[in-house]
């Protein structure tokens, strides 16, 4: 049985992300993207293709680190404005993100975070634990002592901000710890194809704060140093247990919470 089959979600978690009127995720004015966005204009300040690639890729670690709700809309000229910068750049980003299948193109000059239902989550999840598995064990027959060490220093970044509240710091370092992992398994295309899966499933990270993220930690302690012994005894086996629990606990939690928005939904469209 997974954790997150123990777990009952409340409805205070549904309200805080989805609204009050249960049509889409709320904002969380912790994780207001717009001050790491206006921080771009600091690393693009370039020219041609090379600006256009760097707007990309900072779009991807907004999505990927849950800066942006599900169902959230994402205009040129908005983000233009906040990274000042032409709009050029970031509608090439857009429209490159949308044609991955990452965002939703809409009219206007505009695009969309995705609304996952229950059931594509549940499908992602089982995606993500095959081929994040495979990296992990890879990673794991090719481990260090320097690997591990510097997956201590990772872990150990992010208990300090997760104590101290920083969400977003938070969910950049379990990003950053997991492809630090992964990176090992030297295997690029497999890298590629999880990067891309956690564009998917980034906006919905924020549904694990507070509870499943309290809960978690008491019930499965310090599992990433259990990787790090893993990785410094080059032991596939226990670095694809933690990995594939933690994956499978974490998206089922996410999937449970967006089952029940969805069940609220109904229920208010029925009154």
């Amino acid at each position: 049985m997974t954790l997150c089959a123990k777990i009952d979600v409340s409805w205070a978690q549904i309200f805080r992300y989805f609204g009050s009127q249960g049509t889409n995720f709320g904002s969380t004015p912790e994780l207001d993207h717009r001050k790491d966005v206006m921080t771009m204009k600091q690393v693009v300040e370039v020219q041609g293709d090379v600006l256009r690639d760097k707007v990309y890729f900072h779009l991807c670690e907004l999505i990927r680190g849950g800066h942006f709700s599900p169902g959230e809309k994402l205009t040129i000229r908005s983000l233009a404005n906040e990274q000042g910068i032409s709009p050029t750049p970031v509608r090439e980003a857009l429209y490159r993100l949308i044609s991955e299948g990452v965002l939703d193109g809409e009219a206007n000059r505009s695009a969309r975070i995705p609304l996952l239902n229950a059931e594509q989550i549940k499908e992602i999840k089982e995606i993500r634990i095959l081929v994040e598995c495979l990296a992990a064990e890879k990673a794991a027959m090719n481990g260090t002592p320097q690997l591990a060490k510097t997956l201590r220093a990772l872990a150990g970044k992010l208990k300090m901000a997760r104590a101290s509240g920083d969400r977003r710091a938070d969910l950049s370092l379990v990003y950053r710890f997991q492809t630090e992992l992964y990176s090992a398994c030297e295997m690029p295309n497999l890298i590629k194809i999880i990067g891309s899966l956690w564009l998917k499933t980034g906006p919905y990270l924020n549904l694990l704060f507070p509870d499943y993220i309290n809960l978690i930690a008491k019930s499965r302690g310090d599992w990433r140093e259990r990787i790090c012994v893993g990785v410094e005894e080059r032991n596939p086996a226990i670095v694809r247990s933690e990995v594939e629990r933690d994956l499978d606990d974490t998206l089922s939690y996410i999937a449970n919470v967006v089952s029940a928005a969805a069940f609220l939904r109904r229920a208010g469209a029925d009154r």
